[in-house]
């Protein structure tokens, strides 16, 4: 009789313990540290997931392919800041997945720059001069021994040398409006796991949601965020302006067809398609006014 309330009083004990800690997502953020993709687990710190009864276990990737397939597989429910070019190719080729939310509009981490002493302050200097292509970090390196005049690079790369003057930032890729209005990274669920929970997807929507803004009007998330990064609070202030709350809006997928003609464009697609081709692919599953 002992034994049996032992058990009884175990299994209660568990089952409350895993009431507590809320039901579990398990979420891909891919490359860790970056400003736009840490809303998730800057929201679970904050305690907005659990106010939702929900547990992020978050797994870290190195995007691109491998955040996809995360998804895709099944091994994550959701993953975030996921390339919509992969996406769109996967889903075509028959991938169960689904987008829920928009997750960088414009590419805001994008920027073009060159040596401060080199007097190119804008696009509009660059008359002349040599401009590189390629990977990122092979043209900051010729960029900063001086081999080419102008170069490109996203975050965290430059950050350093911005702070400490020896570069300058001459443009941005969202100073071309075509680009700034273009859903370029989205978050991403696995069809089954929206087909059998869509309650908590929608949840994890709303939680989200006030990470976001939550992101945009406390200081503290300048710790967070310069603690994933490495860097001081200033750097960590520095990096953020370049991420708008704008180009952050989760709530919209925009110039759908203009990322469309990119994917016939890159052959990621077999042929030109219309955003209705693809309608069943996206699905925001929740949006501010919404219960």
């Amino acid at each position: 009789m002992k034994r049996a309330i032992a058990v009884t009083v175990a299994g209660a004990i568990i089952a409350t313990a895993a009431t507590a800690r809320g039901e579990t997502i398990k979420l891909a953020i891919p490359q860790r540290g970056n400003w736009d993709t840490e809303i998730a687990e800057w929201g679970q710190k904050q305690g907005f997931f659990k106010e939702q009864d929900l547990d992020l276990a978050i797994t870290y990737t190195e995007g691109g392919a491998s955040n996809e397939q995360a998804v895709i597989s099944g091994s994550v429910d959701i993953a975030v800041g996921t390339g919509i070019l992969g996406i769109i190719s996967a889903y075509v080729k028959g991938a169960g997945i689904r987008i829920i939310a928009s997750e960088a509009t414009g590419a805001p981490d994008l920027f073009f720059f060159a040596l401060t002493t080199s007097g190119i302050k804008s696009m509009q200097d660059t008359h002349g001069k040599t401009i590189a292509g390629g990977a990122i970090q092979g043209v900051f390196t010729q960029v900063m021994s001086g081999q080419i005049d102008v170069g490109h690079s996203v975050l965290p790369l430059g950050l350093k040398e911005i702070k400490e003057g020896k570069i300058v930032v001459i443009a941005r890729a969202n100073d071309v409006p075509a680009v700034s209005n273009q859903t370029v990274r989205v978050n991403v669920a696995n069809l089954a796991f929206i087909q059998q929970h869509r309650d908590l997807v929608v949840r994890f929507a709303k939680a989200y949601d006030k990470s976001l803004n939550w992101a945009y009007s406390d200081a503290k998330v300048l710790d967070y965020y310069g603690e994933g990064m490495h860097v001081s609070q200033e750097m960590a202030k520095e990096a953020s302006t370049f991420f708008p709350k704008a180009s952050m809006q989760p709530y919209e997928i925009r110039s759908l067809d203009l990322t469309l003609e990119d994917a016939f464009n890159f052959k990621r697609i077999p042929q030109p398609m219309k955003p209705e081709d693809i309608k069943d692919l996206i699905d925001i599953v929740w949006k501010p006014g919404q219960p």
